[in-house]
């Protein structure tokens, strides 16, 4: 490119975002409580139990 061409910039707007799953939020509401009072296994437990909910209900 010279320093006359100059480069067209294409805009995309962001996709709308889907609402959270209620379920989700839960989870990691009790994994923020956990991290909070320094309850490390129960926010481990919390963290594994986020990802089976993200394997079943978003796959």
């Amino acid at each position: 490119m010279t320093s006359e061409q100059t480069a067209e910039t294409v805009v995309v707007p962001p996709l709308p975002r889907r609402p959270r799953c209620e379920k989700c939020w839960n989870i990691r509401r009790k994994r923020a409580e956990a991290l909070a009072v320094g309850d490390r296994e129960g926010a481990v437990a919390v963290a594994t139990a986020m990802g089976v909910q993200q394997r079943v209900a978003h796959a």
